[in-house]
């Protein structure tokens, strides 16, 4: 009896004092395409089976107002799947930013392995929209819009281990701001205003006009329309001409929600404003 209650006794001090040091950062790396953002851990000590038993998590993205559009997300862990659960934009704390959230799926596993100072690559996107600025990592406790906030959203960094009887994320790495361009930075961004840019009726239920000026030559150009988080849902070849051109595309089939419309051309891009599809 007595050895029994001595082996409780030590597995509760071991996981007392797992929680006291427990330290994880995450981190925020372009890698060398250009175009591929990945998250990171870097624990700072080591959680051994059952001790490493994952809960749950959440990642939380800064990033330029309606400059970031996650395209496929690659999970990086074998049976650890990250996916993006919320975007919340241009709040009335932090109006010039957008915030985007990852959580983990797969909770309750024991395949991420925490070993002091060896980093961990969670997952990776790609970004599908043209941005100007950083992205960075969310600051806990210093960002004007970390809980509570005026869209009651959890946002913020966060991950549950056993070890460490509970949240045992602490911050992040000093360098967590990465520039914000994604996979179009070699495209010159039209401004809106420069071309008179329309899109109408929005909302729209049936068909979408847009109207824009042209100064330029002109030229076959590629019309896409994208929804919230950068998934291309109706692509279609559009003739630009020197002068007024208008195009109208068919959304029937849209699901009810906000999209984006982008024009793209050999070395040039036109992103519109959201629109709304409404359903009949």
């Amino acid at each position: 009896m007595n050895t029994l209650k001595n082996t409780l006794l030590i597995y509760c001090l071991l996981l007392i004092t797992n929680g006291l040091v427990a330290q994880v950062k995450f981190k925020l790396v372009l890698l060398e395409d250009g175009k591929t953002y990945q998250v990171s851990l870097i624990p700072e000590v080591t959680f051994t089976n059952p001790l490493n038993l994952t809960s749950t998590g959440q990642v939380t993205l800064k990033a330029p107002s309606k400059g970031v559009a996650v395209d496929q997300i690659f999970n990086l862990q074998e049976g650890v799947i990250w996916e993006r659960n919320s975007l919340t934009e241009s709040p009335a704390e932090s109006p010039d930013f957008d915030y985007i959230s990852f959580g983990l799926v797969t909770q309750g596993t024991k395949n991420l392995k925490y070993e002091k100072g060896v980093e961990v690559p969670l997952f990776a996107f790609t970004n599908l929209l043209e941005c100007q600025g950083t992205i960075t990592l969310i600051d806990n406790w210093t960002d004007a819009f970390a809980p509570p906030n005026s869209k009651n959203v959890n946002v913020g960094n966060q991950l549950t281990i056993l070890g460490a009887q509970g949240d045992a994320y602490i911050g992040n790495v000093l360098e967590n701001s990465v520039p914000c361009g994604g996979n179009l930075t070699a495209l010159e961004h039209i401004e809106l205003n420069k071309i008179n840019l329309t899109l109408f009726p929005n909302p729209s239920v049936d068909y979408l006009t847009t109207s824009f000026d042209w100064g330029r030559k002109g030229e076959t150009a590629k019309l896409t329309i994208l929804s919230r988080n950068g998934q291309v849902v109706i692509e279609q070849d559009l003739a630009i001409q020197k002068g007024n051109n208008t195009a109208v595309v068919d959304v029937q089939k849209l699901v009810q929600g906000n999209y984006f419309l982008e024009v793209t051309g050999s070395d040039w891009k036109i992103t519109s404003e959201q629109f709304v599809k409404l359903m009949h």
